[in-house]
């Protein structure tokens, strides 16, 4: 199982990012709801709360795509999700979350809210580590690239990740200087090129939903930014043949049979989580399979593991 064939269009620059759009040749239709379009409640475990995991019901008609990275903000302190999960309709699923607010614990709070927002890449860097059973001890890491943001942006009373986007979004983002392109027709993925290297390919299935999260795609991975020296936030526009060749790399990557045997898969959505990788390229994700069709990929990210956000991932 791979990706359909990948399309990469003319890169635009935006601050020390450079943005490619991106289409792919699969069908455009699945009848999933994601993003701000998801009807989806976020809440502490029945039984008790605990750092690694939160409790996700699907209140909605359809069945509901909630993404890694995504940012799960309140309760009794904000998490992200650990990796992408479908939640059939009226479904509740206990999902492994990571905390990204290290300084608070508060007792009584029990549900969060969604805006849809999304991890920087420097913290989603982390989650593909986890994801790719390479990490060790992946939470303390996790805090560990929070606190970056503490240093660069001055601290946070408890070291929140959600603070410091919203105090990037109002003070930085909102200015008139920031802009970022707007999706183009039938767009479902991007490459994300940082200091003049790619850094990240995001795909969805369909255009519907890449444009559930491309802007707050953009706003945290202009935040990552900041923790660039000077040298690579100056760097020059990636060149369309880098993006062209991170695309290609990432198409051979083959995640194997959806039905293979030991594979986690969600039963009720007949959904799996993905992960392959092709040298320096290293791509997780979810793909599901419907009655009497061939299964799909859903959403994938690949992500370039010798650009120095990543860290030797």
């Amino acid at each position: 199982m791979k990706i359909p064939q990948l399309h990469v269009g003319a890169g635009t620059a935006a601050g020390p990012l450079t943005i490619f759009p991106v289409w792919t040749s699969g069908r455009g239709r699945l009848g999933i709801s994601t993003g701000l379009h998801a009807d989806l409640a976020v809440s502490e475990l029945a039984a008790g709360a605990r750092v690694g995991q939160l409790t996700v019901r699907n209140n909605g008609k359809r069945a509901a795509l909630l993404l890694e990275g995504e940012l799960l903000e309140g309760g009794q302190q904000h998490r992200t999700c650990a990796r992408d999960v479908l939640v059939g309709p009226g479904e509740a699923l206990d999902i492994d979350a990571f905390c990204v607010e290290a300084g608070r614990w508060q007792a009584g709070q029990s549900l969060h809210r969604r805006q849809a927002r999304r991890a920087p890449l420097n913290v989603r860097a982390e989650l593909a580590r986890a994801g790719s059973g390479t990490g060790r001890d992946s939470q303390s890491r996790i805090w560990e690239r929070v606190r970056r943001f503490d240093a660069v942006r001055g601290p946070s009373a408890t070291s929140s990740l959600p603070e410091h986007l919203d105090r990037f979004v109002d003070g930085v983002l909102h200015h008139p200087a920031r802009t970022f392109p707007a999706p183009l027709e039938g767009q479902r993925g991007v490459v994300i090129g940082i200091g003049g290297q790619p850094l990240l390919l995001e795909v969805f299935a369909t255009a519907a939903l890449f444009q559930g999260h491309y802007r707050q795609l953009i706003e945290a991975v202009l935040l990552d930014a900041e923790l660039l020296p000077p040298s690579a936030r100056n760097a020059a526009p990636m060149p369309g043949q880098a993006a062209r060749d991170f695309a290609a790399i990432a198409g051979t990557i083959d995640f194997g049979d959806f039905y293979s045997p030991g594979v986690g898969r969600h039963d009720p959505m007949h959904s799996r989580t993905i992960s392959g990788k092709r040298g320096p390229v290293t791509g997780v994700g979810i793909a599901v399979a419907r009655p009497d069709k061939d299964p799909d990929v859903v959403h994938v990210n690949y992500w370039n593991t010798t650009h120095p956000l990543m860290e030797a991932l």
